[in-house]
């Protein structure tokens, strides 16, 4: 619980947030971008994946007011899955920034806006590219995302959970600290790379991603879908170029 205090407390303290609700500030040019690939074009072999996810609305009113995501869920379709296939972190949610090095499997960054109400004149006002780093350590049944910022001491700790059929779910709602008065923080930016995480021979192999089956039309398929803070919903799909 500690770093989602400091959390609070740090970008609190930089945007001079309000006990006020934000209102929301979608517009018809917002748009949401999905790239996602595994490391390999091979089907049925070992893989890791990276991810990079961006979010812009250049109608939003003040620049940076945008929805922010609720719930993401990527369907990574035909895709196996064992997460047993690495060293994993034992350690509770709450302590995930004391897992252990031998447990990391990726690293990334990610960018956040901050969106709150000035007291005085009751106008919204954001504070836009808040940098942050991002480490990825395997857990039970999935992945802790351990964003750090750069500029300021701050962590939020990210709990996606993975499927052996390889459907990742992350609640960011839950996971993001909460901000009084209906102030916001809104991961616009977040890209990560997981790495090929298997260890063993022959039929005792085992790896934390497995490819699927290419194809007859030659593309890998992978399904992402997102709830807004607004309640809208987007599903993006993003094909990859396989070879059997």
């Amino acid at each position: 619980m500690r770093a989602t205090t400091r959390l609070i407390g740090a970008l609190a303290g930089v945007a001079a947030l309000a006990v006020a609700a934000t209102p929301s500030a979608a517009s018809p040019q917002f748009e949401q971008q999905v790239k996602a690939k595994y490391t390999t074009a091979k089907q049925k072999r070992a893989a890791g994946i990276r991810v990079n996810l961006s979010a812009t609305d250049p109608g939003a009113q003040p620049a940076g007011n945008q929805k922010g995501v609720r719930r993401l869920t990527m369907r990574f379709a035909g895709a196996r899955v064992n997460t047993r296939a690495g060293r994993r972190c034992t350690l509770p949610k709450a302590r995930a920034e004391s897992c252990p090095r031998r447990t990391r499997i990726g690293s990334g960054r990610a960018l956040a806006n901050l969106v709150g109400t000035n007291p005085a004149t009751g106008q919204v006002s954001v504070t836009q590219g808040i940098r942050q780093r991002v480490t990825a350590h395997l857990t039970r049944g999935g992945i802790y995302l351990i964003v750090k910022g750069v500029d300021l001491p701050t962590t939020a700790i990210l709990k996606a959970k993975l499927s052996r059929r390889g459907v990742l779910k992350v609640n960011v709602a839950r996971d993001l600290p909460k901000l009084p008065g209906g102030n916001k923080i809104v991961l616009t930016d977040f890209n990560v790379k997981v790495k090929k995480v298997a260890r063993g021979k022959g039929k005792r192999r085992k790896a934390l991603i497995t490819t699927p089956r290419c194809a007859k039309n030659r593309r890998f398929k992978i399904v992402s879908s997102f709830v807004y803070d607004d309640s809208t919903r987007e599903r993006v799909v993003t094909r990859q170029r396989c070879r059997r």
